[in-house]
């Protein structure tokens, strides 16, 4: 054993004495470089180039410098006094306030760059340069990566780029001038890179009449199915009975969009009723779009910055309402220079004044306008016909920069509108309608970055709508009144994780308060008080809804991209909880660099229902809140859609398919009430509603020519058990052909010239071809609410009993039905004790929304002549605008009702034209 340890010890030795050897030689190195480093160091330099300085240097010390050539292309020259100064104090010295790193090994010094980061975040704002507007929709594009970003509602974009020295960014918005930077030495690099861009005069001028803010391609390479943003170009160039644009009825020619009748605000949306669309402005809800004619809309153009019209594939964050959503923008005003238009009109007049309060900090917007048919059209109406008619609506926005992370944005909003309107009054069967309701909202919001990559926005709303309906025909009388009054509270984060990748969070509480009533009777004598729906008198329904969502936005690949989301909404009241789950998903798939599929899938819940009076003769909605006896209405969406481009984005077409299920849907039938009535629940019929059809959109955007063209082919249905004995029927504005056609010429830099088209079939009506009951009011018959249809017995269940009427008689069958002084049959109801009809001779079989009123067609047209001239440093624009709205005068319905023809004494729908043809001059001026 002693031989073996003595053997492994002389066997190890050499190795001991190597490593020994090699240390002992460290020590002695080590020692005689930190002599020669201890040496000070006396050098004077004056702007000496990066590679001369670092020469001179080593001449004087025993320093020899390592660094790499591109290290000392992008340096500074150098200046510096050092006496008698120790080594590494120096060389802390030589290089302050430079990104370089160095290291003392032996003689030498090695210099190195700042190491690159994994990846690179550039966040900012993109602005107008003369107005520091924020540009919604800018497009932030890295040629290199192929990669890029677009602003988003606040003119926020945030992008994550690969390492590099250099990066290159292309930005650009149409209507103004693209923007090319190049971003390099990343030592001083500041990740805020915000960007202001001037307007492309040459472009403005070739599209005028451009359709779309976004970037061209969008229509294909945007992941959201049946959406479609709006420009003010397109609000401005479109005819319109206004003179100047309406972005309402821009909204109206689009596929899957129709119009009311005239005279009467809103617009449908793929099947659904015009209370199922949310309509924001600046995150306020507005209840009712149009003002009361249905030919201006209540967003007044000059303050219009964005819209957004959505049909199918909501995001999570939006939620409350089953068929679209309209998100609109109010302009920032101007925080660089003041300025402002006026419009003078024969439809309406305005003025809007916008500038800085505090240049580059803070801005401000102010616009009026009132209506002026009322003084213009009176004397061109027929002598048996009046109607007086008015709107007004204020616009205001106040906005401030309060660092360079915080904003905070004021908006305001108010109108009102009032309408009466007779027709044949002296007579038995004529009748006088009036409508007035009025708009009310408030936002305030904050925007804040909380850094590269991460962004919030909070707001808090405040709303307030009326709208009283009163109508007077055979001397008996119906009004009905809404009002609500919301205040919402709102907040949101949005992580950009990656240009490919985007995660979204939020929250918001909405505290809600309905006023609904109805009245209705035999009109008073003329000595007695008159009756009439006092607001105050109303008692008052409130409700909460508080809702929670979050949604992942990814770019998978070249070709697909995926959207999910989910909201989350709670709705309580004391005598109601509903708590709902609604997923949404959209899919994208690029089938080449100009073709795209898309679907989506979208369920939605809406608390709010505004309900529609199935056998009123009048208009007749009001809006109610979700209660133990009215469930929340609720719609399953499906949409497929084919997009494709042509002639490098010149042409865009999209090709879509849709089919929307909405449940818990309420129609109810008016009767006498001769106290206030604010009861509607129980008056209220309950069922489904289905709707599917396609949609062909084309449309040229650049050139001379520029428009669109818009076909939808539309189905939608409605189903009540205790409604038409069960059977579907169609809606009341289930339209099967719609056209709508918009074409714009550019004659040269000061003419250009627009038309519109529209052809629709006509809406749904129903007719009983009975006539005694219309020619026979008595007791507890009022005219207004006259469409027995199939389901004669009502109040309380299914109509299914026959009954046979002498005098009082019993429904045999499923229910008992009070048929007074009448010989016939007519079905009961199930519960017994029906409504009773007065004097019913004879029997029908009449299916609800029987009667098809007359296809609707209408030709505008419109000529601008626009010159400018420049007054010291401002630049003026005058306009002059010649429009004709309903050119050839088509008679087209805008107010229907039941009454007897004298010739046949059946049963007609009297069709009523409230527009003629309109024609209008606009002048306006802006500075």
């Amino acid at each position: 054993m002693e031989n073996y340890r003595t053997a492994a010890f002389f066997n190890l030795w050499p190795r001991v004495a190597i490593a020994l050897l090699i240390f002992l030689t460290a020590l002695v190195d080590r020692a005689f470089a930190q002599q020669k480093t201890d040496s000070l160091i006396t050098v004077t330099l004056k702007d000496r180039s990066f590679r001369e300085a670092l020469s001179i240097i080593e001449s004087r010390t025993h320093f020899k410098f390592a660094y790499s050539t591109e290290l000392a292309a992008g340096q500074k020259n150098i200046s510096i006094t050092a006496v008698q100064m120790p080594p590494s104090a120096f060389l802390h010295t030589l290089f302050e306030g430079t990104a370089i790193t160095w290291q003392i090994i032996g003689d030498q010094v090695v210099l190195q760059g700042p190491v690159p980061p994994s990846s690179i975040t550039l966040s900012g704002y993109i602005r107008d340069a003369h107005t520091g507007e924020l540009l919604i929709g800018a497009s932030v594009y890295l040629p290199r990566a192929k990669t890029g970003v677009l602003s988003n509602s606040y003119g926020f974009y945030s992008l994550t780029a690969p390492p590099a020295d250099t990066l290159d960014l292309e930005i650009s918005y149409v209507g103004y001038k693209n923007l090319s930077r190049r971003i390099t030495n990343f030592g001083d690099f500041d990740p805020a890179q915000s960007f202001r861009m001037e307007h492309n005069d040459d472009e403005e001028k070739i599209n005028q009449t451009m359709v779309f803010k976004d970037k061209r391609e969008d229509n294909v390479k945007k992941n959201q199915a049946a959406r479609i943003d709006l420009s003010t170009d397109m609000i401005a160039a479109a005819p319109s009975a206004g003179g100047g644009g309406d972005l309402i009825g821009s909204v109206e020619m689009l596929p899957g969009v129709q119009a009311g009748i005239d005279g009467s605000p809103g617009y449908f949306v793929r099947g659904g009723n015009a209370g199922q669309n949310l309509i924001l402005l600046d995150d306020a809800t507005l209840y009712n779009p149009s003002h009361t004619f249905g030919l201006v809309g209540i967003f007044n153009p000059p303050t219009v910055k964005y819209a957004t019209l959505m049909k199918g594939g909501f995001p999570a964050s939006y939620g409350d309402h089953v068929s679209s959503v309209l998100d609109v923008a109010m302009k920032d005003g101007s925080n660089q220079q003041t300025g402002g238009s006026v419009q003078l009109g024969t439809v309406s007049s305005g003025a809007t004044l916008y500038g800085p309060l505090q240049t580059g900090k803070s801005s401000y917007l102010v616009s009026a306008r009132r209506s002026t048919t009322d003084i213009v059209l009176k004397p061109l109406l027929d002598s048996n016909y009046f109607s007086k008619y008015y709107f007004y609506d204020v616009n205001a926005k106040l906005n401030f920069q309060l660092s360079a992370k915080d904003r905070l944005l004021l908006s305001f909003y108010s109108g009102r509108d009032n309408n009466t309107y007779a027709s044949d009054s002296a007579k038995l069967d004529g009748i006088d309608y009036s409508m007035h309701y009025g708009n009310t909202g408030a936002t305030v919001r904050w925007n804040h970055q909380y850094s590269g990559k991460l962004f919030g926005h909070s707001s808090v709303e405040y709303n307030k709508y009326h709208q009283f309906l009163s109508a007077t025909q055979y001397g008996f009388f119906a009004q009905l009144y809404s009002g609500i009054t919301d205040v919402n509270a709102r907040t949101a984060l949005d992580w950009y994780l990656s240009p490919a990748h985007k995660l979204s969070i939020g929250a918001d509480y909405l505290h809600q308060t309905l006023y609904p009533a109805s009245l209705s009777g035999q009109v008073p004598p003329p000595d007695s008080a008159s009756q009439t729906i006092v607001p105050s008198g109303i008692p008052p329904k409130t409700s909460n809804r508080i809702a929670v969502y979050v949604s992942d936005e990814i770019k998978l690949g070249q070709r697909w991209q995926v959207y999910v989301g989910l909201r989350a909404p709670y709705f309580y009241k004391p005598d109601a909880k509903y708590f709902s789950l609604e997923p949404r998903l959209s899919l994208l798939y690029m089938v080449d660099p100009s073709t795209s599929v898309k679907f989506s899938y979208t369920n939605m819940h809406q608390y709010i229902h505004l309900v529609q009076s199935y056998n009123a003769s009048f208009p007749a909605e009001i809006w109610i809140g979700s209660s133990s006896a009215v469930r929340p209405q609720y719609s399953n969406e499906y949409t497929a859609g084919l997009f494709r481009n042509f002639s490098q984005n010149v042409f865009q077409t999209s090709l879509e398919f849709y089919y929307k299920q909405m449940g818990n849907q309420l129609l109810f039938g008016g009767r006498d009430s001769t106290a206030i009535d604010n009861t509607i629940e129980q008056k209220l019929i309950f069922g489904k509603g289905w709707s599917y059809g396609a949609e062909l959109f084309l449309r040229k955007n650049r050139g001379k020519w520029t428009g669109w063209l818009a076909y939808t082919l539309a189905y939608a249905w409605q189903q009540f058990d205790s409604l038409n004995q069960g059977q579907s029927f169609p809606f009341a504005y289930d339209r099967r052909h719609m056209l709508d056609i918009s074409l714009a010429y550019n004659i040269s830099s000061h003419w250009k010239v627009g038309a519109n088209f529209l052809l629709a079939s006509g809406r749904a009506f129903s007719l009983s071809p009975d006539s005694s009951y219309i020619l026979n009011p008595g007791p507890g018959r009022n005219p207004l609410y006259d469409n027995p249809g199939r389901a004669v017995g009502r109040n309380n269940g299914n109509a299914g009993g026959n009954g046979n009427g002498n005098g009082n008689g019993n429904g045999n069958g499923n229910g008992n039905g009070n048929g007074n002084n009448g010989n016939g049959n007519g079905p009961g109801s199930n519960n017994g004790n029906a409504y009773g009809r007065d004097r019913l001779i004879g029997s029908w079989d009449v299916v609800a929304n029987n009667y098809r009123l007359s296809p609707y067609d209408r030709l505008d047209v419109n000529v601008r002549y626009t010159k400018s001239r420049t007054l010291g440093k401002r630049t003026l624009e005058t306009e002059w605008i010649l429009s004709l709205y309903n050119v050839y005068a088509r008679s087209n319905n805008s107010f229907v009702y039941r009454t007897i023809d004298p010739a046949t004494r059946k049963v007609v729908a009297k069709e009523l034209p409230l527009i003629p043809v309109i024609p209008s001059i606009t002048y306006s001026l802006k500075f």
